[in-house]
């Protein structure tokens, strides 16, 4: 999160394609969007954070009825160490992924250098745990002087903006649901690309939900993958304590709203609103799923409830 003060490095002209299919990392233009952006809502309340540590820039979207839409680019800087994603604590990374915000730092609990405010973010999230990821203290923050800002990758991990452009940032983020998505290169596609996987990950959560009122505890459970652990719990350990729930209540009923799918790499994360009813319990609230990209499709690898 310190500034090293080190040489302002030049912005590349040429963009090379990244692996991902129909993925292409270009200068935005109407016609494109992020690829992660599967659904990110389709009001214009509803906001993105995506970060092209390359350029050095942080993309603001904003739903629409015909998918994001971009509404500002803003000038950012990123890790000292500007090849791939973070791994360890101390390597002075930028991680690589799906963020979301937690808190906010201002006044006395923010030391001079971080600017007027800062976001803290929750890396490392559940995919980087399962890979084995350390470090903590990854923001976004502004700086005790804005021109720092134009040296490029100068910190030591966090998002770097000006106070100007945090205190318009503020606007759009709600923590716990707005995700900042970062990548080496932003990758983009067109508004029809994204349609077949948007609905591919819909309907696996439509099934996940089937199977859980329906008490279908194979087909439930064929939606987790091998290497699962939320709650304290095993693959084998949730199966166990859903079948003693199917057994405890009569009925079950799950209603979502809200949902949004965010798509990285090798992994999605979807984000939605959960109405749990049974005929003994029931309960509302923010809930997020960790998806692993296999060669049998999404399989669920972690979930967490928000309180």
């Amino acid at each position: 999160m310190n500034f090293t003060g080190r040489y302002i490095l030049l912005r590349p002209i040429l963009v090379f394609c990244l692996f991902l299919p129909l993925a292409v990392s270009a200068p935005l233009s109407a016609q494109k969007i992020p690829v992660y952006l599967l659904e990110m809502g389709r009001s214009s309340d509803d906001h993105a954070l995506v970060v092209d540590k390359k350029y050095q820039e942080l993309y603001l979207y904003k739903g629409s009825p015909d998918g994001p839409s971009l509404q500002k680019k803003f000038r950012c800087t990123t890790g000292q160490n500007n090849i791939g994603t973070k791994n360890r604590e101390g390597d002075k990374k930028t991680p690589n992924g799906v963020y979301f915000f937690r808190g906010i730092l201002e006044d006395e609990r923010l030391p001079t250098k971080y600017g007027i405010r800062a976001f803290t973010m929750d890396y490392p999230n559940d995919f980087d745990r399962l890979s084995n990821k350390t470090g903590y203290g990854i923001w976004l923050h502004a700086v005790d002087e804005d021109g720092r800002v134009e040296i490029s990758y100068d910190t030591e991990g966090c998002i770097v903006v000006t106070n100007d452009d945090i205190l318009e940032l503020s606007g759009f983020i709600a923590l716990n649901s707005t995700p900042i998505i970062i990548d080496d290169s932003l990758a983009t596609t067109s508004h029809d690309n994204i349609k077949d996987e948007r609905k591919e990950i819909l309907d696996f959560i439509h099934n996940w939900t089937d199977a859980w009122q329906n008490k279908d505890i194979d087909r439930y459970m064929d939606c987790y993958g091998e290497r699962f652990y939320s709650y304290g719990r095993t693959k084998a350990q949730q199966r166990a304590h859903k079948e003693h729930l199917n057994r405890t209540y009569k009925t079950i009923e799950v209603n979502l709203s809200d949902i949004r799918v965010y798509s990285y790499y090798n992994y999605y994360v979807v984000s939605f609103i959960q109405e749990y009813r049974s005929n003994l319990f029931q309960s509302k609230g923010p809930k997020k799923l960790y998806l692993d990209k296999t060669e049998n499709g999404a399989k669920i690898f972690a979930e967490r409830m928000h309180r």
